[in-house]
Protein backbone atom coordinates (compact mmCIF):
# COMPACT_ATOMS: atom_id res chain seq x y z
CA UNK A 1 0.00 0.00 0.00
CA UNK A 2 1.22 3.52 -0.80
CA UNK A 3 1.56 6.19 1.89
CA UNK A 4 2.30 9.80 1.09
CA UNK A 5 5.50 11.04 2.70
CA UNK A 6 5.21 12.70 6.10
CA UNK A 7 7.93 14.06 8.35
CA UNK A 8 7.62 11.06 10.69
CA UNK A 9 8.61 8.80 7.74
CA UNK A 10 11.87 10.70 7.23
CA UNK A 11 14.28 7.99 8.45
CA UNK A 12 12.52 5.26 6.47
CA UNK A 13 12.58 7.47 3.37
CA UNK A 14 16.25 8.29 3.80
CA UNK A 15 17.06 4.60 4.18
CA UNK A 16 15.18 3.68 1.02
CA UNK A 17 16.74 6.53 -0.95
CA UNK A 18 20.18 5.32 0.16
CA UNK A 19 19.55 2.16 -1.91
CA UNK A 20 19.90 4.30 -5.05
CA UNK A 21 23.50 4.06 -6.26
CA UNK A 22 23.61 7.77 -7.16
CA UNK A 23 22.45 8.71 -3.64
CA UNK A 24 24.98 6.86 -1.46
CA UNK A 25 25.98 10.12 0.26
CA UNK A 26 23.49 11.34 2.89
CA UNK A 27 23.89 14.93 1.69
CA UNK A 28 22.61 13.81 -1.72
CA UNK A 29 19.69 12.00 -0.09
CA UNK A 30 18.82 15.18 1.81
CA UNK A 31 19.03 17.22 -1.41
CA UNK A 32 16.77 14.73 -3.20
CA UNK A 33 14.17 14.91 -0.44
CA UNK A 34 14.33 18.72 -0.46
CA UNK A 35 13.77 18.73 -4.23
CA UNK A 36 10.45 16.91 -3.74
CA UNK A 37 9.49 19.14 -0.80
CA UNK A 38 10.08 22.35 -2.78
CA UNK A 39 7.13 21.86 -5.15
CA UNK A 40 3.46 21.06 -4.65
CA UNK A 41 3.40 18.91 -7.79
CA UNK A 42 6.21 16.58 -6.60
CA UNK A 43 5.55 13.85 -4.05
CA UNK A 44 7.17 10.87 -2.42
CA UNK A 45 5.09 7.80 -1.64
CA UNK A 46 6.34 5.01 0.57
CA UNK A 47 5.19 1.47 -0.14
CA UNK A 48 4.41 -1.36 2.27
CA UNK A 49 4.48 -4.91 0.92
CA UNK A 50 1.89 -7.63 1.58
CA UNK A 51 3.64 -8.39 4.92
CA UNK A 52 3.20 -4.75 6.01
CA UNK A 53 6.94 -3.99 5.79
CA UNK A 54 8.29 -0.72 4.37
CA UNK A 55 9.68 -2.06 1.10
CA UNK A 56 9.89 0.76 -1.41
CA UNK A 57 9.27 4.30 -2.48
CA UNK A 58 8.25 6.13 -5.58
CA UNK A 59 9.01 9.77 -6.30
CA UNK A 60 6.59 11.38 -8.72
CA UNK A 61 5.91 14.69 -10.42
CA UNK A 62 2.52 15.69 -11.81
CA UNK A 63 2.59 17.69 -15.05
CA UNK A 64 -0.61 18.42 -16.95
CA UNK A 65 -2.15 14.94 -17.32
CA UNK A 66 1.10 13.03 -16.88
CA UNK A 67 2.51 11.38 -13.80
CA UNK A 68 6.30 11.28 -14.16
CA UNK A 69 8.12 8.70 -12.07
CA UNK A 70 11.51 10.12 -11.09
CA UNK A 71 12.47 7.47 -8.55
CA UNK A 72 11.31 3.91 -8.04
CA UNK A 73 13.14 2.12 -5.26
CA UNK A 74 12.38 -1.25 -3.69
CA UNK A 75 14.36 -3.28 -1.20
CA UNK A 76 16.36 -6.15 -2.70
CA UNK A 77 14.01 -8.79 -1.27
CA UNK A 78 11.00 -7.03 -2.84
CA UNK A 79 12.56 -6.59 -6.28
CA UNK A 80 10.17 -8.57 -8.50
CA UNK A 81 7.65 -7.78 -11.20
CA UNK A 82 4.62 -8.64 -9.05
CA UNK A 83 5.58 -5.96 -6.54
CA UNK A 84 6.28 -3.43 -9.28
CA UNK A 85 2.88 -4.23 -10.79
CA UNK A 86 1.23 -3.63 -7.43
CA UNK A 87 3.02 -0.29 -7.06
CA UNK A 88 1.98 0.83 -10.55
CA UNK A 89 -1.60 -0.34 -9.92
CA UNK A 90 -1.78 1.66 -6.71
CA UNK A 91 -0.32 4.76 -8.37
CA UNK A 92 -2.84 4.47 -11.20
CA UNK A 93 -5.65 4.14 -8.64
CA UNK A 94 -4.50 7.30 -6.87
CA UNK A 95 -4.24 9.22 -10.15
CA UNK A 96 -6.71 7.58 -12.56
CA UNK A 97 -6.79 10.47 -15.02
CA UNK A 98 -2.99 10.67 -15.35
CA UNK A 99 -0.80 8.80 -17.83
CA UNK A 100 2.20 7.20 -16.12
CA UNK A 101 5.53 8.15 -17.70
CA UNK A 102 8.87 6.60 -16.72
CA UNK A 103 12.52 7.10 -17.47
CA UNK A 104 14.67 4.63 -19.35
CA UNK A 105 15.94 3.01 -16.16
CA UNK A 106 12.54 1.51 -15.30
CA UNK A 107 10.96 1.48 -18.76
CA UNK A 108 11.10 -2.34 -19.10
CA UNK A 109 9.44 -2.85 -15.69
CA UNK A 110 6.70 -0.38 -16.64
CA UNK A 111 6.21 -2.01 -20.07
CA UNK A 112 5.71 -5.43 -18.42
CA UNK A 113 3.04 -3.84 -16.21
CA UNK A 114 1.38 -2.27 -19.25
CA UNK A 115 1.33 -5.65 -21.02
CA UNK A 116 -0.11 -7.39 -17.96
CA UNK A 117 -3.00 -4.88 -17.88
CA UNK A 118 -3.91 -5.68 -21.47
CA UNK A 119 -4.24 -9.39 -20.78
CA UNK A 120 -6.33 -9.25 -17.61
Amino acid sequence: MLYQYRKDYEKITMGLFSLVSELQNMDLVTQEMAWYANSDNRMIYLWKDHSNNWSGLVGIELQEKQLLIHQLVVTPQSHNQANFNQLFDELQSLYPSYEIITGFDIKSIWMKWEQSKKHV
